[in-house]
């Protein structure tokens, strides 16, 4: 109804999951990252729980574009079923072949085991993926269990995650799920946006829908999160309800009255009235004439002080309007730089920012190139590509291919040459430009691709246990990255395993003590100095 108004091409606060607008916040990113985590290492179960609204579908709906092709997904919508009803839907899902008449627990099992064998001898990995986790009953958990048995001598056959509510930790901390809870390698508790992220969360989806300007200013936007603790399904249907209040007042943008209206229409009356007992009445009024006085006498500070202590009160109180200090709009866009107008998903955006990304590394890429990895490769570097926030490439200290949303939702490609406190250096296909921290992080999902230089032997994983050169370097490496309590081993021991842990911990990463290809990235960044760096600017 308010889209022409505002300038909108669509709804920017539908509640559907269209992925176009999905916005990734540093605790979205870092809950993806343990399930990628999850499924990429041999476990048996991941956990991920949190509030209602929070956003695990978005992380879900994230994880299913993140695997790879060679792995096939079983989503189960509905959890509370029976053990037999649950093997069915898995069956279902998965395209197993099962007797309808023949319907037991010990032929589906059987036939999902066939199946997973198959699927294992052609290279492929099985995910089952139960929404609502907490429904589950302990019969259907514990026969969940027993799936992640099925196995061969070299890993298992099949990757559960769990996605719930806070109940589900309760209701697996039950004595009788002692052995679910053990299987249980990667977990994650989604907690809502922070202060800090409501504004570009609110300016990511707007942007979206084909709109750059402030409709929600800073001020509106602090009250938004005190009234939806963060969480992203709430600030969406009060948004929603404020720009049409805004609409219908012809309002250019939304102001705390209107949000306020919006969110007691959106929560109840609860929201922003309360109630005194019948013998408390006249208490209250009392209250509210000497208000209205002190109102008279005083500075309006002091009378808003006071009517924020009666709506305290039991008492309904309507409240107050705002005093709205309107800013000129032009002061506005000054003290934000713009996105540039030129940046978009017009033309082979990636093989651009392959080109400005390699000259970082003083490497030109052949012309025609279609594979700059494999020439990476050549020179002793690799690709690699995750999923991360700034603070990660932060840590990482060197220029990354980022994929960035155009107002139309495509994907495009940009290189991330510096980062420098609320700025940052970008290389589009149009040429090089410097943009804010907030206008990036409204457009950018988390996705990047860098380089990095294997250790000597090339490898990408270091396991336990290993011997020879590649350990003597991994200990050596260690020492200069900090950990001094490491000496020179040739084995991947129990002591190498410890340094390495260490290393992981103080780099903020999964401390399980292999070292992989982000320890190694990680690594690679603290120890050699002829390394680009994001924080020394760059050329585009």
């Amino acid at each position: 109804m308010y889209n022409n108004y505002f300038g909108l091409t669509e709804e920017p606060f539908s509640i559907a999951a269209n992925p176009r607008f999905l916005y990734m916040s540093t605790r979205h990113r870092e809950a993806l990252a343990h399930l990628l985590y999850g499924i990429r290492s041999d476990s048996g179960f991941v956990l991920l729980s949190g509030e209602v609204g929070t956003g695990k579908t978005t992380v879900c709906r994230c994880l299913l574009e993140q695997l790879p092709e060679d792995t096939e997904v079983a989503y189960i919508l509905n959890p509370k079923v029976s053990v037999i009803e649950m093997l069915s839907s898995i069956c279902d899902e998965l395209h197993i072949s099962y007797s309808k008449q023949d319907c037991s627990v010990k032929t589906l099992v059987d036939a999902i085991n066939q199946h997973l064998l198959l699927r294992h001898a052609d290279g492929r990995k099985t995910v089952v993926i139960i929404d609502e986790a907490q429904n589950l009953s302990l019969d259907v958990l514990e026969q969940l269990r027993l799936l992640t048995n099925l196995e061969t001598n070299e890993r298992k056959l099949m990757r559960i995650i769990l996605l719930g509510q806070p109940e589900l930790e309760t209701l697996l901390a039950q004595p009788e799920l002692k052995q679910v809870q053990q299987r249980i390698t990667a977990r994650y508790h989604l907690l809502p946006l922070l202060r800090s992220e409501i504004a570009t969360y609110v300016s990511h989806r707007l942007a979206v829908a084909g709109q750059q300007k402030m409709i929600f200013p800073p001020r509106v936007l602090s009250r938004l999160y005190d009234k939806t603790d963060g969480i992203p399904r709430l600030i969406n249907v009060i948004c929603d309800r404020a720009m049409l209040g805004a609409y219908v007042k012809s309002q250019p943008k939304v102001n705390g009255s209107t949000l306020n209206k919006a969110a007691r229409e959106v929560l109840g009356r609860s929201a922003t009235r309360r109630w005194l007992s019948p013998g408390a009445i006249m208490a209250s009024l009392l209250l509210i004439s000497v208000a209205t006085t002190a109102a008279l006498l005083y500075d309006p500070e002091q009378s808003m002080e006071i009517t924020t202590m009666l709506q305290q009160e039991s008492v309904e109180v309507e409240p107050v309007p705002e005093a709205v200090v309107e800013v000129p709009a032009d002061t506005l866009e000054n003290e934000i730089i713009a996105w540039p107008e030129q940046a978009s998903a017009k033309g082979n955006t990636l093989a651009i920012a392959q080109l400005a990304q390699f000259k970082q590394w003083n490497i030109a890429l052949a012309s025609g190139n279609t594979d700059p990895c494999k020439q990476a490769a050549s020179q002793g570097l690799r690709c690699y590509s995750g999923v991360g926030n700034l603070g990660s490439l932060a840590s990482f200290d060197r220029p990354v291919i980022l994929t960035l949303l155009d107002a139309d939702g495509r994907k495009y490609r940009a290189t991330l040459l510096a980062l420098d406190n609320d700025l940052a250096t970008l290389a589009f296909a149009h040429g090089t430009e410097i943009v804010s921290v907030q206008e990036l992080e409204a457009r950018w999902q988390g996705q990047y691709q860098l380089l990095w230089r294997t250790p000597p032997n090339g490898h990408s994983v270091i396991n336990p246990g290993s011997s020879g050169e590649g350990i003597t370097w991994l200990t050596r490496s260690l020492f200069a990255a900090g950990v001094s309590t490491i000496k020179i081993h040739t084995t991947y021991n129990d002591k190498v395993i410890d340094a390495v842990r260490k290393f992981q911990r103080d780099s903020g990463l999964v401390a399980d003590g292999i070292a992989g290809r982000q320890t190694l990235i990680q690594l690679n960044s603290s120890t050699d100095d002829s390394i680009p760096r994001l924080s020394k600017r760059g050329e585009g």
